[in-house]
């Protein structure tokens, strides 16, 4: 068993289901990066450089569950040929509320990893994701994840 860690910024579009108003589709993609945190008497900053690779994608569907909790399922490809797919589900319900922008929304959510498909068929570990929404659906998500597999 190996342990694989990774930070990501996905940015996509959230729209409501057609069946439901209380479901939100999202779609997202990330590239290859280098994210360096940089501490300074100021406080802290994060500077974020494309760097060679592939691309990750990013499909959830989020069942939104009172005023600021939901839950979701999803899937998260690595490489433009999806071969290498991780199953995701959230570990208790996420939370989505104001930020102190106006109109835009922000939340945080674990997602358990549940298998997968390629290098991920028997993947366990776990992803903790902060996100924005804005009225017009734009979505941003920053991820930190831990991925058990076997290599």
């Amino acid at each position: 068993m190996r342990q694989l860690a990774y930070t990501m910024h996905f940015r996509g579009q959230a729209s409501p289901s057609a069946e439901n108003e209380k479901v939100l589709r999202i779609t997202a993609s990330a590239t290859s990066s280098i994210m360096e945190t940089i501490v300074s008497p100021i406080g802290v900053e994060m500077a974020l450089r494309p760097a060679p690779g592939d691309m990750a994608f990013l499909e959830s569907e989020v069942h939104l569950a009172g005023e600021d909790a939901f839950e979701g399922k999803g899937g998260l490809g690595f490489g433009g040929e999806g071969e290498h797919e991780l199953r995701l589900s959230t570990v208790h319900a996420g939370h989505l509320g104001p930020s102190a922008i106006p109109g835009i929304l922000a939340g945080s959510v674990n997602w358990h990893i549940q298998g997968g498909t390629g290098r991920f068929q028997s993947a366990t570990g776990l992803i903790s994701s902060v996100f924005t929404l804005s009225g017009s659906g734009e979505f941003s998500e920053y991820h930190c994840g831990l991925i058990f597999v076997n290599d």
